[in-house]
């Protein structure tokens, strides 16, 4: 097994990635989409635990770092752009000579997950997509989101402020950071708040889903999970992680296993 750096073109930018190789070629793969945060993949131990524990199990596993954070280039598009970053990264590991290119398989957590969705669209290379705390849209979750930390009021405030952002930068008067990422009002009503993840996932097709939140997440619930799921076509799974939240801060050894054995297990069958 050994690790290189690489650097994936995607129209004006350059993502930043690591690839986990197996000794047995050619392989099948893993694409690990990160959740939204300053860091990229660099933030969370989970998502280098799932690349190395993949590549142990045979798979070449490629992490990257969406557009505007970590180490790649660009700018932060509130998953919009982030959508091609995914495709590009798809289409990167897809043209290895090392890699069995109709045997792909790709976990997104939280926006990782959401772009994903929509990324994969008529997708034929794809065999399985774990979706980790996924919202059911994000109008709802900002929504929520804003309202859990500034109550109604300042819900109000944003929706209201959102909408003059169109003429002048309101971002001083409201600041919304996730994350370590300042996000601008306009652009995330305009942008991140039109991402409909049922929608989405009503729409996948002939793309194997496991969906997964944990049981104490705060950010999204079990009960826009559950939503996910009942909108997926199918075959689809969910599984909700006891005692643990958005980040499965605890539980990442048995997040990382039971998502391995669902991939494992989707790859025997084809």
């Amino acid at each position: 097994m050994k690790t290189e750096t690489t650097w994936i073109k995607c129209e004006n930018a350059k993502l930043y990635g690591e690839i986990h190789i197996p000794d047995a070629v050619p392989a099948p793969a893993l694409l690990i989409c990160h959740g939204m945060n300053k860091q990229g993949f660099h933030l969370l131990n989970m998502y280098d635990r799932l690349a190395r524990t993949a590549c142990e199990n045979g798979f070449v596993v490629l992490l990257f770092d969406f557009r505007g954070v970590g180490k790649s280039e660009g700018k932060f598009d509130y998953g919009v752009k982030e959508q091609s970053d995914v495709k590009c990264a798809l289409n990167y590991l897809a043209s290895r000579s090392d890699v069995t290119a109709n045997r792909i398989y790709v976990v997104g957590h939280s926006l990782g997950g959401a772009v994903s969705l929509y990324a994969l669209q008529n997708e034929t290379r794809v065999k399985g997509l774990v979706l980790w705390s996924v919202p059911k849209n994000h109008d709802y979750n900002v929504r929520k989101f804003i309202r859990n930390k500034r109550g109604r009021r300042g819900l109000y405030r944003f929706l209201i402020l959102s909408r003059i952002d169109k003429l002048f930068n309101v971002s001083k008067l409201f600041k919304l950071e996730v994350y370590g990422i300042d996000l601008r009002p306009r652009y995330v009503r305009d942008k991140l708040m039109k991402l409909n993840e049922c929608e989405a996932a009503s729409k996948l097709e002939e793309i194997p889903l496991l969906v997964v939140n944990g049981e104490n997440d705060k950010i999204v619930g079990v009960d826009e999970a559950q939503e996910v799921y009942n909108s997926a076509n199918g075959p689809k799974n969910l599984l909700v992680l006891k005692s643990t939240d958005h980040i499965f801060k605890g539980k990442e050894d048995e997040l990382v296993q039971k998502t391995m054995a669902w991939i494992k297990n989707q790859d025997k069958q084809r």
